[in-house]
């Protein structure tokens, strides 16, 4: 009996080992019992490098499916990829596609973006498939531009050459020109310290003057303010002494007009005497002629 119970827990434990393993399994490769799934063709317009059959499909990230054949189309530069994902994905008439990579040189999977809540899901027509057009990611638009960069790269490396091959005596001038200033600098060493150090002398001098003249055009503001200020007591000294000086020249300017009159008149008399007096002085103190000496 002891026996007999011994080979019944042996033969428990291993049906629980291989179930578990199984269990395992199933929760590793993501197996999903009954999942409905939908059908999808993403069409590529460009190379699909890096993506095989079995590659993940993902969702914002998420994986939801995976890719079930390749195939070219109709147009020998279009790539039809079908894929099956979880039904459940709300694939809409703007979502968007495009060929993606795990790192810089990683596996290649498609990335489907959601679209807008409001958008209707994607349908095919005529009771076909659903066709998504993928947009070129940044990973083909790279590969695809490769070449085309190179080709220039390389039209431009011989445009150089060339360049340089028909110039190459004026550029051998060039450098000649170069090492003799070179050797002139290096010869004239001293005189060029010297003339730094008048510059640095004569820069120090220009900032001094600067300072010199803004401490001077502070002064000029300072006495234009203070000509300022005196002009506007001037205005305000003549504004208060107008009314007394037409006051005083109203009063006054009739007798220094008589006053004036009068002077006129005695300047002329004084005129007219002195004239007298000079024509003849005798006469003019006398008053008549005087008598002869004798008689």
């Amino acid at each position: 009996m002891e026996t007999r119970a011994n080979y019944v827990l042996i033969g428990a434990f291993a049906a629980g080992t291989v179930l578990a393993a199984f269990l395992f399994l199933v929760w590793l490769t993501g197996f999903e019992g009954s999942a409905e799934t939908k059908t999808y063709d993403v069409i590529f317009d460009g190379s699909v490098a890096g993506l095989s059959e079995g590659g993940d499909v993902r969702y914002n990230g998420i994986k939801i499916g995976e890719v079930t054949t390749i195939a070219l189309g109709a147009d020998p530069r279009l790539v039809r990829t079908r894929i099956e994902v979880d039904e459940r994905t709300p694939v809409k008439t703007d979502s968007q596609a495009r060929l993606e990579f795990q790192g810089i040189t990683g596996v290649a999977f498609i990335e489907i973006t959601g679209g807008s809540p409001n958008s209707s899901d994607l349908v095919a027509e005529d009771d076909g498939i659903p066709i998504i057009v993928a947009d070129r990611s940044a990973v083909q638009q790279l590969i695809t531009s490769a070449p085309l960069v190179l080709t220039a790269a390389n039209d431009l490396l011989v445009r150089i050459d060339r360049l340089l091959g028909e110039n190459e005596g004026q550029l051998s001038a060039v450098v000649r020109d170069v090492e003799t200033l070179s050797g002139t600098a290096a010869s004239n060493h001293d005189e060029i310290d010297v003339t730094l150090k008048n510059l640095a002398v004569a820069s120090q001098q220009i900032v001094e003057m600067t300072s010199k003249m803004n401490r001077a055009m502070g002064d000029i503001q300072g006495a234009a303010k203070s000509y300022g200020d005196l002009a506007e007591d001037a205005r305000g000294l003549v504004a208060e002494t107008r009314p007394a000086l037409e006051q005083l020249s109203n009063s006054s300017v009739p007798e220094i007009d008589r006053l004036l009159r009068d002077t006129r008149r005695m300047v002329s008399s004084v005129d007219r005497l002195v004239i007298e007096l000079e024509r003849d002085p005798a006469e003019f103190l006398l008053g008549e002629d005087p008598a002869e000496y004798g008689n």
